[in-house]
């Protein structure tokens, strides 16, 4: 079966793709520059839901952030939100539903939350939080 970890591992590889996006799989202290993409822990909302086949769906939440010090930076959301292009993450991971051959199926969900200011370590930040579903086997 596949592991939550490799899991994560799987999407870093893919967003790693996205020419210039600083990935990081953990939540830090501080993220290494912008753009940036921080995956969160997994949220796992039933491990019961496999219905007998030994499979289970999980979401993460990978938080997208751009510096906010010119209004303007939040413009740069675009590209990583956009369904296509080479900065898109949608593109990214849809891409390669399997992670890099995992016995897992990754779907893009959605952007939904609303654009947010916040601080990351010493830097304020636009960020938006986009969810992958990905069914594990």
């Amino acid at each position: 079966m596949t592991t939550l970890a490799e899991v994560r591992d799987g999407l870093e590889n893919r967003l790693n793709t996205i020419d210039g996006l600083r990935v990081v799989a953990y939540v830090p202290d501080d993220v290494p520059g912008y753009p940036a993409a921080v995956i969160f822990p997994p949220v796992v909302a039933d491990y019961r839901m496999d219905f007998g086949v030994g499979s289970f769906t999980v979401q993460f939440v990978i938080l997208l952030l751009v510096p906010s010090n010119v209004d303007r930076k939040q413009l740069d959301l675009y590209d990583l939100l956009d369904r296509t292009g080479p900065a898109s993450v949608f593109a990214a991971i849809e891409a390669d539903k399997q992670l890099g051959g995992l016995q897992a199926q990754a779907t893009v969900v959605d952007a939904a939350d609303p654009l947010d200011r916040a601080q990351m370590a010493s830097t304020q930040v636009y960020q938006r939080a986009v969810t992958v579903s990905v069914i594990v086997s």
